[in-house]
């Protein structure tokens, strides 16, 4: 195969450049025997860019396949992130119903956790506020809450009156 004049004067710079100014093939190669003191001709100039658009194509398609590969990739990372971040729910809602608070926390913290870390991935990250929430406060008002339903209970309409209305003046209930 025969080595285009074009490559072989080192000229495709030169011609990139012309051809991204919108000059012609035939301008092209006037230009370019000017510079280079060898004839130049336009059907050289025409083989050359053929050549060159068919190599351009050939690595836009790989390219192509190539970032398909990557979204392909990108979206089982994500799609397995976010099982596990439904399972981490999920776990969280059964330690909830078994009343174990503490562990339904700590699932709650870990999803979300997992989220903002998915959210960055995506480049959806935005800072938030932490909020960071007292598992013996928690405990200590579900305590309380017992204790004062047990209280209600066992008095009369009078004195479950009386207690509920200074409840409420304190603003504890």
């Amino acid at each position: 195969m025969v080595t285009n004049q074009i490559i072989k004067l080192n000229l495709e710079p030169r011609l990139a450049a012309l051809k991204t100014e919108g000059k012609t093939e035939r301008q092209i190669a006037d230009i370019l025997s000017k510079e280079s003191n060898q004839k130049v001709t336009k059907s050289s100039v025409h083989r050359y860019l053929a050549s060159h658009d068919q190599l351009c194509r050939e690595v836009v398609e790989k390219n192509n396949k190539l970032k398909a590969k990557v979204i392909e990739l990108e979206l089982d990372t994500v799609q397995a992130r976010q099982e596990l971040i439904d399972k981490i729910r999920q776990l969280g809602e059964k330690a909830e119903q078994d009343g174990d608070l503490k562990t339904a926390l700590y699932a709650l913290d870990k999803a979300i956790a997992a989220l903002d870390s998915l959210d960055k991935r995506l480049g959806r990250f935005t800072a938030q506020p932490e909020v960071q929430v007292n598992v013996q406060s928690i405990q200590v008002n579900r305590q309380f809450n017992e204790f004062m339903k047990i209280v209600l209970e066992e008095v009369d309409l009078d004195g479950r009156a009386s207690i509920v209305s200074k409840l409420k003046q304190a603003a504890l209930c």
